[in-house]
């Protein structure tokens, strides 16, 4: 900072994040059955307290793109890292209709759904 008095909050200019109209912070949850298929923008690693992947997604919906973030489980990170998938991918997730049940380390048993992952080859 150069010499002189410090500014006070009100003396700074507020700064636009340049993605105020792109509806960024809107969050994808899957129904049982629903898809998306939607360009990788970015990848957080370890970006919850559950330790779930954030993929920022570009995804159309009508005639304008909409931006969303998906927060990954294992069973769909696993095979996006294995496909090598990163920025300006397009990749395909799909939840299954019906759930599975496992016993959990406790004992008890869950419930969760399974997810049907897809990436678009190269060539296209």
């Amino acid at each position: 900072m150069s010499q002189g008095k410090q500014p006070s909050w009100d003396d700074l200019s507020e700064v636009s994040s340049g993605n105020d109209d792109e509806e960024y912070d809107d969050v994808l949850n899957l129904d049982p059955g629903d898809s998306v298929v939607a360009e990788v923008r970015a990848i957080e690693r370890d970006a919850d307290r559950y330790g779930r992947d954030r993929f920022h997604l570009t995804r159309v919906d009508g005639e304008e793109p909409r931006y969303v973030s998906y927060f990954a489980s294992a069973s769909v990170t696993r095979p996006l890292d294995n496909a090598d998938v990163g920025p300006g991918d397009v990749v395909g997730i799909k939840k299954d209709n019906d759930p599975y049940t496992f016993e959990d380390d406790d004992g008890e048993e869950q419930e969760a759904y399974g997810f049907e992952v897809r990436v678009r080859d190269g060539g296209e």
